[in-house]
Order: C-alpha cells, then structure tokens, then sequence
C-alpha cells in the first residue's frame, strides 16, 4: 500500500487504477458507525457556522484502539 501512490505518476495504461485496503463487511460497518457517530458528536459541539462538510472524518488505529478523528478541510485552489 505504500508504493500505492505512484500509480498516479505511472504510464497513462495505469493512470485509471486505484488501490484500497481490503476490509471484512462487518469492519466497514463499524468504521462507517465510528465516523457517523463522530459527525454527531461535532453537530452537539460545534458553533454557529461550523459545519460537518467543513470537516473530514477519518478512523485510525487497529482492533480496538479504533478512533475517529477530524481535520479541518482547506480551501486550496492551485
């Protein structure tokens, strides 16, 4: 998965291809609970004018030690 990101810069034969990890159903399930469970933590937290799509939830950790964590999206126009 780490050499994944060179597939971006390979030969155009290459450049339609993604790569993702390969999750049981019942482990989707549980990370997508995990971040709808985060986005409702922040809507009970959060003030005026600070909303979900300015936010991008992620999961990280193994097992157990599974968390839901949030960075703040950036505007870049490049």
């Amino acid at each position: 998965m780490a050499n994944a990101k060179k597939l971006r810069q390979s030969v155009a034969k290459f450049q339609g291809i993604s790569v993702a990890h390969d999750l049981h159903p019942k482990e989707r399930s549980e990370i997508k609970q995990l971040v709808n469970d985060a986005k409702m933590e922040h809507l009970n937290n959060a003030d005026e004018g600070d909303d979900v799509e300015n936010y991008k939830f992620l999961v990280v950790g193994h097992g157990a030690k599974r968390r839901a964590i949030k960075i703040k999206k950036t505007n870049y126009v490049g």
